[in-house]
């Protein structure tokens, strides 16, 4: 989750925009870019997947200044493209406060774009959320290359409710501000909200700061029954990469005696 900070005035919030690859995420955030303030943007930071040079993932970074006297900072995640790369996706989506899903309008990609919509379910129920507790807006990205009948017929088929959504055409940058502009209002509204109630706003996770090095982390599992003999109990272990997902399978052997 984002944090806020009342003695110095602060507040930080975490942004991704998601959706199925060749959608435009990447476009997005560099139309964000250069459409925003020197002051007001950092440098678009490209992060590649690791033995995948055709994959990646771009983290923004964007000062909104003062609102209602507090200093606004967002960092605004994309995910990589591949059906290989879901552990990453559902790593970047961990403490997000807001989610931007970019539908693609192009006839051929609606089924692919409705799969992405059940992926994103499936991260967010991960984190014990849902897409109706999510601050979301959805982007109909490529709308100047549809008519209006195929944007109808996506949306009726996608059944999400939004806070909000927008056509878009992020080559032109049609939309685009709008989207992230929207958004940044819906979550600082939750902010105050749960500020004024009096809700904790905490921390994001630090396993969040992993997601911008090399190192991608780990995740360990059973990899069987434990088995005892002899005052011993083998557990066997199973290691994955969540980067690569490489998996090393190894046995945690415990002694079980009496203490003198």
């Amino acid at each position: 989750m984002g944090e806020l900070d009342r003695e110095a005035k602060a507040i930080k919030a975490k942004i991704v925009y998601f959706g199925p690859s060749g959608v435009g995420l990447t476009t997005n955030l560099e139309s964000i870019a250069r459409k925003l303030k020197k002051e007001q943007c950092g440098d678009l930071r490209v992060s590649r997947v690791p033995k995948d040079k055709k994959a990646a993932y771009e983290v923004l970074p964007v000062d909104l200044g003062k609102v209602r006297g507090y200093r606004t900072a967002m960092q605004i995640y994309t995910v990589p493209g591949g059906t290989k790369h879901a552990a990453i996706r559902r790593r970047i989506l961990e403490g997000a406060d807001g989610v931007v899903f970019v539908a693609d309008l192009r006839p051929d990609r609606h089924d692919v774009t409705l799969a992405a919509v059940k992926e994103l379910e499936g991260h967010l129920k991960v984190y014990g959320r849902t897409l109706e507790d999510t601050s979301l807006i959805v982007q109909y990205n490529r709308r100047d290359e549809v008519d209006e009948s195929v944007l109808d017929r996506l949306h009726r088929r996608l059944a999400l409710k939004p806070a909000a959504f927008f056509e878009a055409s992020a080559n032109d940058g049609t939309g685009v501000l709008q989207t992230l502009t929207t958004l940044s209002k819906v979550i600082l509204a939750e902010f105050r909200r749960r500020a004024e109630s009096g809700e904790p706003v905490s921390p994001r996770p630090a396993a969040q700061a992993q997601l911008d090095g090399p190192n991608k982390g780990f995740r360990i599992e059973s990899a069987g029954p434990a088995q005892g003999s002899d005052g011993a109990v083998q557990i066997p272990i199973r290691l994955i990469d969540e980067a690569s997902g490489r998996r090393l399978e190894f046995s945690l052997q415990l002694i079980i005696g009496e203490t003198k």
